[in-house]
């Protein structure tokens, strides 16, 4: 025995179906704009934090010509295209490897820095993004490696 819907069900379904579409498209872009929402407060945050980090800014110590950026280890301070910002001992073995030429792969910043996993360096490097971005840095994460970039203006 087939069952034959009856053309009052099947438009009801067809309905249902048209609600649910609506309602997920709905909600996808009420997530979207809490996603912008929250980037807008993260770029204005960080704007503030530049700002206020600015003061602590040596302006007249940069990167030699032709490099991004170079590490002073004895002054403790790293180097960028806007001026140098001192750091602690392990980020500054860690940058130091990431002012280098190319790509590196979390392993050997991992060792540089003696970090005990991933997540505390990425914190570490967290924590340290408004001083880069004050002096024009930032740190560009992909697949391939990790590097030093210029931050976007």
């Amino acid at each position: 025995m087939s069952r034959n819907p009856s053309p009052e069900a099947a438009a009801r379904r067809a309905e249902y179906a048209a609600r649910d579409r609506a309602h997920a498209a709905a909600i996808r872009a009420k997530r979207a704009h809490e996603r912008a929402l929250a980037k807008a407060a993260d770029a204005a945050q960080l704007a503030t934090e530049v700002d206020r980090i600015r003061s602590e800014v040596r302006v007249g110590v940069k990167a030699p010509a032709g490099k991004l950026a170079a590490v002073d280890t004895a002054a403790m301070l790293l180097l960028g295209p806007q001026g140098a910002v001192g750091c602690g001992g392990a980020l500054l073995r860690t940058l130091e490897v990431l002012a280098g030429k190319g790509r590196h792969p979390v392993p050997s910043l991992l060792a540089a820095g003696r970090w005990q996993d991933e997540a505390a360096l990425r914190a570490a490097l967290e924590a340290f993004r408004p001083k880069l971005a004050a002096i024009g840095l930032r740190v560009c994460r992909r697949k391939a490696g990790w590097r030093l970039a210029r931050a976007a203006r």
